[in-house]
């Protein structure tokens, strides 16, 4: 906060099981120090809505999300092998899991070649509420590019322009 941010994304959750053994203490933090908190979980999918489920489960219940925090994120990275038909389908499965627990659309985190490759480039997701979508692209432009016709329209909400930003007050790399 005394460096000019509002807000911090911070991870909770990965697959099933695994919790970011920092999120409750940086979740303190931030909120103590001012800043509006959200978390994401980065997703390991795997064949079948069951999976899906599991991992929106364990992310809702590690996050501990509160209404008036920011929108729960997905960060979607990883196929699982899966085709894009096949992670439509687990992304669409995780996300109404989110909206079932939570009342809230969740943020989608992707790279626009992530999106583009590996989910189809699917104008689906923009254009069935998902309209917050955080771009994670390093470029020297002075914007990201934007997958899914520029996001159904809607472009971009969130920038992730480097994942090696500084931050006064905090040790190490911030994306």
């Amino acid at each position: 906060r005394a460096a000019g941010k509002k807000f911090a994304f911070i991870k909770a959750s990965e697959h099933t099981s695994f919790v970011d053994n920092k999120y409750q203490t940086n979740r303190t933090n931030a909120k103590a120090a001012g800043l509006k908190v959200g978390a994401y979980h980065f997703a390991r999918p795997n064949l079948g809505t069951t999976d899906a489920y599991a991992e929106a489960d364990h992310f809702i219940e590690t996050a501990n999300w509160k209404s008036g925090e920011l929108r729960p994120v997905l960060d979607l990275e990883d196929t699982g092998g899966l085709s894009s038909s096949a992670l439509q389908t687990w992304v669409k499965a995780f996300l109404s899991r989110i909206y079932d627990r939570t009342g809230e659309r969740a943020i989608i985190y992707v790279s626009p070649s992530f999106w583009s490759t590996k989910m189809g480039n699917s104008t689906w997701f923009a254009k069935n509420g998902y309209d917050v979508l955080w771009i994670a692209h390093w470029t020297t432009g002075s914007s990201p590019s934007t997958p899914a016709e520029n996001w159904g329209g809607k472009g971009w909400t969130f920038w992730q322009y480097t994942s090696d930003g500084s931050v006064s007050g905090i040790s190490g790399r911030v994306d």
